[in-house]
């Protein structure tokens, strides 16, 4: 056993044994697909973890490649599935800086509306991710039934739906194990730096999966609470801006955190452009979060980050 072993790594209690990389996804229950994550195994250990996206776009156009300022707008929304109303509103928003419009408060509000009904889809499509990771099938399913049934509801419908968000909320605050099993998972210590949206946010709280989980319910509630006060949701469609030129900037707030966007309008065409999202920052957190624990433990963690593959550019 010496001779046979005597080259292999040195685990954390001493044994020397081979050590396996093994990959999961793109596609793998309780992670969004198009994510690879690729963990090196000892015994059920990770030594080593890494993220890396199937899907994601790049960060810039180039100055050759101008398109209309209602393509471009489609492009972008369409290139982010988990959130395309949050870059639809990016898009507009930098379009029309660019353009030089001023806010049109009427527009801005069922803008935002359409954008908090997104921000409770998408928590929800991650509860439901988790659901099905801890292996609470009913979670799963009622957070999916909900996702769909909010995704293109009005503001009656929403309101209408509330009681069923806080039950849910209520259940898991009672689910046996729950925290149990997120508490001290994935820790990120509050020196963290870029971290954005519930991530950041959780921070605060213990910066655990625990602390995630009801980062992202809490933001369902002050969301139902902005659409009450709010009008109509309404799909951002761009102001006519006519054949101008100009440079324009924008932030929004998507569902996994600050998403900017700078570009240059030229004769009505976006001529290039720089994007930045949350994720493109939250996927080198992976191998921090992964390394030194066991396997369960690290997809866990991975998964309370929320990454959407798509939103991870280079």
């Amino acid at each position: 056993m010496i001779e046979v072993t005597k080259d292999l790594p040195r685990s954390a209690d001493g044994l020397q044994m081979d050590w396996l990389e093994v990959p999961f996804g793109p596609v793998f229950s309780g992670l969004p697909g198009g994510l690879k994550l690729t963990l090196t195994l000892d015994g059920d250990g990770v030594t080593e973890g890494q993220a890396t996206s199937l899907v994601g776009m790049t960060t810039e156009g180039k100055e050759d490649e101008a398109m209309d300022a209602d393509t471009f707008i489609e492009h972008l929304s369409t290139a982010m599935p988990l959130a395309p109303v949050s870059y639809r509103l990016l898009a507009c928003r930098a379009i029309e800086q660019a353009a030089g419009l001023e806010d049109d408060p009427e527009i801005s509000r069922a803008r935002e509306v359409a954008l908090e009904r997104e921000r409770i889809g998408s928590h929800l499509g991650w509860l439901a991710q988790l659901g099905r990771q801890l292996g609470f099938a009913w979670l799963a399913q009622r957070a999916s039934t909900l996702q769909l049934e909010i995704r293109d509801a009005n503001r009656d419908r929403i309101a209408a739906l509330e009681p069923a968000f806080r039950t849910l909320g209520t259940r898991l605050e009672r689910t046996p194990l729950l925290k149990s099993r997120l508490k001290g998972i994935g820790v990120l210590p509050s020196e963290s730096s870029d971290l954005r949206g519930p991530v950041a946010r959780a921070v605060k709280e213990g910066g655990d999966a625990w602390a995630r989980l009801w980062q992202r319910l809490t933001e369902i509630s002050a969301s139902l609470d902005l659409i009450k006060s709010g009008g109509e949701p309404e799909l951002p469609v761009l102001r006519d801006i006519g054949d101008v030129s100009g440079t324009g900037e924008a932030t929004v707030d998507t569902p996994r955190g600050e998403a900017r966007l700078s570009l240059k309008l030229e004769r009505g065409k976006v001529k290039s452009y720089q994007l930045d999202t949350a994720c493109r920052h939250h996927i080198d957190l992976v191998a921090k979060l992964a390394e030194g624990q066991e396997l369960g433990d690290a997809l866990l963690a991975v998964g309370s980050l929320d990454l959407s593959p798509w939103e991870v550019i280079s």
